[in-house]
């Protein structure tokens, strides 16, 4: 099941949260809300923009609490929020990998996980790709709950696929700009 996943820009952009409600009921299949510069006051008053009926496919990735409070789907575990122990068993549990070991490690814990950057970064200047396309291929390790990130855009999703991904996620492609 090819999955497409939007990320916010960490700094707001106008209308934000009217674009996120478009982009999921447009084609977007889950989105997740990354803003690690917000108080967990401001992210409240964030989240509180949101119609009920689409925040089960949003996805936090700090202040995880919120998830519940919020009736949001997800949660999301990174170095900064590192995965203890589940905040509650129902919501879908993701993680940012940068390295094919990494990816292995922790691939089957969660419902799926991030591997970045496959391509350069559109949104961060000097991101560079860690991946050879072929050596993924050949290698037979991506499998569909490996979601690819990093300069993704449109005209890559076909060579996605056949690499094994299960699905791509947007964030410079979706926004238009550099996000830092």
């Amino acid at each position: 099941m090819w999955r497409l996943i939007g990320i916010t820009p960490e700094k707001g952009v106008l209308d934000e949260q009217k674009k996120i409600v478009y982009l999921l009921n447009n084609g977007i299949d889950l989105f997740h809300i990354r803003k690690p510069s917000l108080t967990e006051e401001q992210l409240k008053y964030y989240l509180d923009v949101f119609p009920l009926e689409i925040r089960n496919k949003l996805t936090i990735h700090d202040n995880h609490s919120l998830a519940l409070e919020f009736g949001l789907g997800g949660v999301h575990h990174n170095y900064r929020n590192p995965y203890i122990k589940p905040i509650h068993k129902n919501l879908r549990k993701s993680y940012s990998c940068h390295s094919i070991k990494e990816m292995l490690d922790t691939r089957d814990k969660f419902d799926y996980v991030f591997l970045s950057p496959i391509y350069n970064s559109i949104s961060k200047e000097g991101y560079k790709s860690n991946f050879s396309l072929t050596e993924l291929k050949e290698s037979g390790l991506i499998n569909n709950k490996v979601i690819a990130l990093g300069g993704v855009s449109e005209d890559k999703f076909e060579e996605l696929k056949e690499i094994g991904f299960g699905g791509a996620a947007l964030l410079g492609n979706l926004w238009g700009e550099k996000s830092h």
